[in-house]
């Protein structure tokens, strides 16, 4: 463990060093900035800049995020429950994975106001994880479990509550995890779309400015953002579900 730590923190000082090299030298032109140049840009626009717009995309990923995998959810449970609706739900979904989100946003910019569009655009963002992660969750429920409910005279809603749904709180917190950085990179882009703040916006202004520091700077930003997002939900997986980290060890 110690020794793949080590290993991951060298690579990483490798990549780190290699790009402050290329950065300095300009070998591969102007476009790429050092990462002390970045850091520097970053501390210079400081809070009067990054606090007018990060939080205007935290807003549209958040509501994406809870409308998209609401839905996900939603739609697995009705698969569960409804089986002969499985063919036309993931249809659904995977067309929502496959349509390239840059050309969806210009039409749904064109429909609603531009929060609404970064909004829906997170929310076809994560859609498509969220529901094959519980959908398989929900699959994999004890048999003996559902019986012992059927038994007792539970329909299909209870056994769905009380067996199926329990099981599958790992594989949508898992989900829900990856689709973190979906969520963010959604609500960015659709931020493309002639808005006025949000990271998306500053970004493109960067670009058509050449501002190639910023440019990176906001790059990073983001990526930073998405980060710890992941790690909020990766805790509250942990805490929502302790027995989960048991059972992988044991079937490791």
């Amino acid at each position: 463990m110690n020794h793949n730590r080590y290993s991951g923190l060298a690579g990483s000082l490798i990549v780190l060093v290699a790009w402050q090299i290329v950065g300095m030298t300009g070998i591969l032109g102007p476009a790429i900035a050092a990462p002390t140049e970045i850091l520097t840009g970053v501390m210079s626009d400081g809070a009067a800049f990054y606090g007018i717009h990060i939080p205007v995309t935290l807003a549209s990923a958040s509501v994406g995020y809870f409308w998209g995998n609401l839905a996900a959810i939603g739609c697995a449970a009705l698969v569960t429950t409804v089986p002969a609706l499985e063919k036309l739900v993931l249809q659904a979904g995977i067309a929502s994975a496959c349509i390239p989100l840059i050309a969806i946003a210009p039409i749904l910019a064109a429909c609603f106001d531009g929060m609404i569009t970064s909004a829906i655009m997170a929310a076809v963002s994560v859609f498509f994880t969220t529901l094959v992660g519980t959908i398989n969750g929900l699959r994999h429920a004890d048999p003996l479990s559902k019986d012992l409910v059927r038994a007792y005279g539970g329909g299909k809603y209870l056994v769905l509550r009380k067996v199926e749904l329990l099981s599958a709180l790992p594989s949508i917190l898992t989900a829900l995890k990856v689709a973190v950085p979906a969520a963010i990179l959604g609500a960015i882009i659709g931020e493309f779309m002639g808005q006025e703040r949000g990271l998306g916006a500053a970004l493109v202004v960067a670009q058509s400015s050449s501002d190639v520091v910023r440019t990176w700077g906001i790059t990073l930003v983001s990526s930073l953002i998405a980060g710890l997002a992941f790690v909020l939900v990766n805790t509250v997986e942990k805490l929502a579900t302790p027995w989960a980290a048991g059972v992988a060890g044991g079937r490791a």
